[in-house]
């Protein structure tokens, strides 16, 4: 049983993480890696895969969603909120408070931004 417990608080706190650290003068996505270490920080006795373990349980539910970029021949993996109407408020968020972004950060935007348009049903690729 505590480990049930223990793995709805590492679920908890991944999800958690991911809502906190987009938007704003943040990107509507965030590095999967910064998650993984920063959760890690609170579970120490937890081996960094059970972090992963609790990303892909929240992908796999609706809770977020994970892109991977190779663009570059790196794979960059990047998690977001899983949800039109709260992944389109960060979007406005990170436009209304950021002056210019970065080339990472307009990949985000971009992914962002086909996430709602797959979420609402309005891609037409």
């Amino acid at each position: 049983m505590a480990d049930d417990a223990s793995s709805k608080a590492i679920y908890e706190s991944v999800v958690g993480y991911v809502e906190h650290n987009t938007g704003g003068k943040q990107p509507p996505l965030i590095h999967e890696g910064p998650v993984v270490s920063s959760v890690s920080w609170s579970y120490p006795d937890e081996h960094p895969s059970r972090i992963r373990s609790a990303i892909a349980v929240a992908t796999s539910r609706g809770d977020l969603f994970r892109y991977v970029d190779d663009s570059d021949g790196r794979d960059r993996a990047y998690l977001g909120i899983d949800d039109a109407d709260t992944l389109e408020r960060k979007i406005r968020e990170y436009y209304d408070r950021t002056e210019r972004t970065t080339r990472s950060g307009a990949l985000r935007l971009r992914v962002a931004n086909h996430r709602v348009d797959d979420l609402r049903g309005e891609d037409d690729d």
